[in-house]
């Protein structure tokens, strides 16, 4: 059974007027527990969001730190090429004084065979022809790769490679083993302007 018009509205006016009354009915009806549950849930909600905050500012000072570093990383490799492409012209210029010091007259330079094989020096003159490699540090294992390429790129591309073919290795600074293991191969090695081995004769 309902309530009367006039028992409605003393309810109401008790609701409005009687605070005790108020929290009483309140708490049976688990108001108060919900309005604490909404207080926890604000609560979290507002910790999430300082998180959110907090990892948004560390992500851009992350960024910030990554763009610093591609700079860095870019400006290496510029400087890294540039040392590179000094080494290589160095490389010619005394391999081609070397040459000419035996009245050969072959101008080395770089070359690129494919996307395989591709040398720091590089000439022939149709009965000679001069290929290999310019490092800034030689070990012996090098000499066994840039023996190991020659050799192969000699056999995919016999055209290139006319009459009898020298392995030369220019370096800035040569192991004592990478000299000992030119040596037995055969291979030209100058290591600062400098011949460490003989001009294969």
């Amino acid at each position: 059974m309902g309530l009367s018009q006039e028992e409605k509205e003393r309810f109401l006016k008790a609701l409005e007027e009687d605070w005790e009354f108020r929290n009483a009915v309140m708490g049976l009806l688990g108001i108060q527990e919900l309005l604490k549950g909404q207080a926890e849930i604000l609560k979290v909600l507002t910790e999430l969001l300082n998180g959110q905050r907090e990892l948004r500012d560390r992500v851009g000072k992350l960024e910030e730190g990554m763009s610093r570093l591609e700079r860095r990383v870019d400006r290496i490799d510029r400087t890294l090429n540039r040392v590179t492409a000094a080494l290589e012209d160095e490389a010619n210029d005394v391999v081609t004084y070397y040459l000419r010091q035996r009245g050969i007259n072959i101008e080395t330079g770089s070359v690129r065979l494919n996307s395989v094989y591709e040398f720091d020096i590089y000439g022939t003159n149709g009965q000679l022809t001069i290929v290999g490699e310019a490092k800034t540090r030689v070990s012996k294992r090098m000499v066994e790769r840039v023996v190991a390429r020659v050799r192969n790129a000699v056999s995919a591309f016999p055209s290139k490679f006319p009459g009898r073919v020298i392995t030369v290795i220019y370096s800035v600074k040569a192991d004592p083993e990478a000299v000992e293991e030119a040596r037995r191969q055969g291979i030209w090695l100058l290591e600062s302007v400098k011949e460490r081995t003989s001009f294969p004769g």
